[in-house]
């Protein structure tokens, strides 16, 4: 079964990929981007739409990275609590073998 999707994820990055050549074929006219004053230099819609999706990528990267840091703090945190109540209950438990 694992061969099965190794396959269709292949399969489907493979139809993406010729999608995306058909698309940077067709829009292969060159356009500059303007926001205000600021003009950009002028490029093929093509790249454009690639450079999106890149910087799209990394910032997405970027904010995994960020949670993923947190969300391992938070569980560090966690078993240091859980090894401190641990030993907490062991001293109550051997002091109480002691009575």
């Amino acid at each position: 079964m694992a061969w099965l999707k190794r396959w269709s994820l292949r399969l489907f990055i493979l139809v993406i990929f010729v999608l995306a050549l058909l698309a940077a074929s067709d829009n292969s006219e060159a356009v500059a981007l303007r926001f205000m004053d600021w003009e950009t230099p002028q490029w093929p819609v093509s790249w454009w739409v690639l450079a999106a999706f890149v910087l799209g990528t990394l910032f997405g990267l970027l904010l995994n990275v960020v949670s993923n840091a947190r969300l391992r703090m938070n569980i560090r945190s966690a078993n240091q609590a859980i090894s401190r109540h641990a030993r907490d209950l062991d001293a109550a438990r051997a002091g109480s073998d002691q009575d």
